[in-house]
């Protein structure tokens, strides 16, 4: 349910349109208790701008993971490298393994499981 809500958030459907790093924050917020300051910090990590060049998804779930479900962190990395072919948004993008919008859905999915 939450990818397909952090999804919806990406596409703009029904709601208003997030970057990939907030639709994913504003999915999690309430299983996560995510504050107002969080979700809208992370509007800067989006299209590549995130720390390192991340996918701004994973950064989103990798952040929100470290405070809340950390064992979950090495796990969500992992199916990044292995089905979006990278962790960095330049790496997934070339690699056409996922979208931006898969990496989105996929990334709240993980991290609420």
């Amino acid at each position: 349910m939450a990818g397909i809500m952090a999804r919806k958030n990406f596409l703009g459907q029904g709601v208003p349109r997030l970057g990939c790093a907030q639709a994913v924050a504003e999915a999690l917020r309430e299983s996560f208790r995510l504050d107002d300051d969080f979700v809208e910090g992370m509007a800067h990590a989006t299209g590549g701008r995130a720390p390192s060049g991340y996918c701004g998804a994973l950064y989103a779930a990798m952040q929100i993971a470290g405070k809340n479900a950390p064992a979950k962190e090495k796990a969500i990395e992992e199916f990044f490298k292995q089905k979006a072919g990278g962790v960095t948004c330049r790496e997934i993008r070339s690699s056409r393994q996922l979208t931006c919008a898969d990496c989105v859905e996929q990334a709240a999915n993980l991290l609420s499981q």
